[in-house]
């Protein structure tokens, strides 16, 4: 592991650098108080070679054209990956006469543990000093972390460590479970340290909630994937306040969240902190945070700062760069580990 202080080059001036290691003291500060809530995306289990998006759709994109004559839309993959993957799901369905057992195969094929099940990022990141955290991921790579964790104490002799590892799955699993996670193991340490699935799990394939028709299910909304039209709902969706919908609503509401391993360009999350931020009246005000990457190049750098003005304008939440050399993340690591050294937290050799 990098044990650097993270740096950022030329794309930022001198200014914008000290106010990107503000954000990362004021992000420390944050973890040591024991109040986050830490939601992780598919980007901290891409270090281990699981597919993000794109790989993901590709990969359902060739499983549906070995079933005839199904249309590759590159465009549509790339600007509305939910209803793209509606148009998959769709197909192979229609081809299959309503039986969806080789999709959701596939599914749990490309989402079951890997020969390497963590790494030290991972033990990194069940290590905060969190309230919780609750992930999007499909598969259990923060679960085996945990697990080593817990085995980890064992062999070492040292005082009983309280945690989980079975996946809690919303809206699989007993509503008191739910509960419990939400009332979060730094109000009652009696409560283990659990991670919670909020879309799914590769055990359970036929439950994952991947496409547009999922999430408008799940969610009880719909959101067009279309830039200038998102979060306008369609008429003939009666809206309902899912289980899903109301949790994600409490956790964004009542706690403070760290994004890790997010785009921040999931239609469905930023309707639900856009809802939050109307319920509650706090546009602009620094809430959550963030960890994202900026390129290298200049003119793309631009963006990624426009879109982070964007998310602290309409969710509150403020943007730490990382820059992402390697195609690996390793900006995003060396944070982590900074931050992890600064709260005295044991780094992995």
């Amino acid at each position: 592991m990098n044990n650097q202080e993270t740096t950022l080059p030329e794309v930022f001036t001198p200014e914008e650098r000290d106010e990107n290691e503000k954000r990362k003291l004021e992000l420390t500060d944050l973890l040591e108080s024991r109040e986050a809530m830490l939601l992780v995306g598919a980007g901290s289990s891409a270090r281990l070679s699981y597919v993000t998006w794109d790989g993901l759709l590709t990969d359902l994109e060739s499983l549906a054209l070995q079933f005839g004559d199904f249309k590759k839309n590159e465009e549509k993959r790339t600007a509305k990956p939910l209803e793209y993957a509606e148009d998959i799901k769709s197909h192979i369905k229609e081809k299959r006469n309503d039986d969806l057992g080789i999709y959701y195969d596939r599914l749990s094929d490309i989402f079951e543990p890997k020969s390497q099940r963590f790494d030290d990022f991972h033990r990194l990141l069940v290590n905060l000093p969190v309230r919780g955290i609750l992930t999007t991921n499909y598969d259990t790579v923060l679960e085996d972390a945990l697990l080593a964790k817990k085995l980890e104490a064992q062999i070492n002799l040292e005082e009983r460590v309280n945690v989980d590892e079975k996946p809690l799955v919303i809206g699989q699993d007993a509503p008191r479970y739910i509960h419990q996670f939400l009332l979060a193991r730094y109000n009652d340490p009696h409560l283990p340290q659990r991670i919670a699935h909020l879309h799914g799990i590769y055990r359970h394939p036929d439950n994952i909630i991947l496409s547009s028709n999922d999430y408008t299910e799940t969610y009880g909304l719909y959101v067009e994937e279309d830039s200038k039209t998102e979060g306008n709902n369609r008429s003939d969706i009666k809206e309902v306040w899912t289980l899903h919908r109301k949790i994600l609503w409490a956790v964004l509401a009542t706690r403070r969240v760290v994004f890790v391993g997010f785009s921040m360009d999931d239609p469905y999350f930023n309707k639900m902190l856009e809802i939050v931020g109307k319920d509650l009246w706090v546009w602009n005000k620094p809430i959550h945070f963030a960890i994202m990457s900026i390129p290298s190049d200049i003119s793309k750098a631009s963006q990624a700062r426009l879109k982070a003005e964007r998310i602290m304008r309409d969710y509150g939440i403020e943007t730490l760069f990382y820059l992402d050399t390697d195609g690996k993340h390793q900006g995003l690591v060396d944070i982590v580990y900074e931050i992890a050294r600064k709260l005295g937290i044991p780094i992995p050799l």
